[in-house]
């Protein structure tokens, strides 16, 4: 493996690393279904009330996010005891461009593997008439 493939499963926030390979099949699913997970609690969020009560269960959600992708404990790895709205929704930005930049190398090797071994239709036509 490359020292490129390497850094791209690697996400630092906070001077703290984390690994996920977004490759693994295990992976792709505990991050699913944390998503799943965060959307059900997302909806038992007050649209009233008081706001110090719906931000502590806004942060909550991505806490439980981290928790569920990378382990129990990892959200007071990365926060302490911190419940910070801001904190959080730049947490949980720059993770996503973490894992969106993943993706998108997963996409290219996938195109640029797929482009070398399958040629396109045309090459596939000319080489079936010779």
């Amino acid at each position: 493996m490359s020292q490129n493939q390497v850094s791209e499963t690697v996400w630092t926030i906070n001077d703290l690393t984390f690994t996920l390979d977004m490759h693994d099949v295990a992976v792709m699913e505990r991050y699913e279904n944390a998503f799943e997970i965060m959307e059900e609690q997302e909806k038992k969020i007050p649209v009233d009330g008081k706001a110090s009560v719906r931000s502590r269960m806004y942060c909550d959600l991505f806490r439980n996010l981290f928790d569920n992708i990378f382990g129990e404990g990892t959200a007071d790895t990365i926060f302490g005891s911190r419940y910070n709205v801001k904190e959080s929704i730049e947490t949980y930005e720059s993770f996503l461009n973490f894992v969106s930049n993943q993706q998108a190398g997963i996409e290219e090797t996938t195109n640029r593997l797929v482009t070398r071994f399958m040629p396109n239709r045309a090459q596939r036509r000319a080489a079936a008439k010779n």
